[in-house]
């Protein structure tokens, strides 16, 4: 089971190619990753595979959820964000949940 968001800790592109990825602390304590990994191979390069979250630093144990499960993540990342944290990455990654993934982001 994944806790309740505590504490954000970033929402970035990741330099893999443009994984999108939310950290934060769980009510537990761990730190966790929820990641839109892009697909880097294969047909569809640049979409994104199904989301996972995975409980970091240690020994990191990936738990695929679904784009809805996803979404209510992301609302609570969102809403743990203070007002001046940089909200850049937010956005691409509802396009993401809300396209299941068929959807290619330009970064520029």
């Amino acid at each position: 089971m994944i806790p309740a968001v505590s504490l954000v800790l970033s929402v970035e592109m990741l330099r893999d190619g443009g994984s999108l990825c939310a950290s934060f602390q769980g009510a537990n304590g761990s730190v966790y990753w929820l990641v839109l990994p892009i697909r880097l191979y294969g047909d569809d390069v640049g979409t994104y595979d199904p989301p996972v979250v995975v409980e970091r630093p240690f020994a990191p144990v990936e738990i695929q959820v679904s784009w809805s499960h996803a979404k209510t993540i992301l609302r609570q990342v969102e809403q743990s964000l203070p007002r001046e944290a940089t909200r850049d990455w937010v956005e691409p990654m509802y396009a993401c949940i809300e396209m299941q993934g068929n959807w290619r982001h330009c970064a520029s």
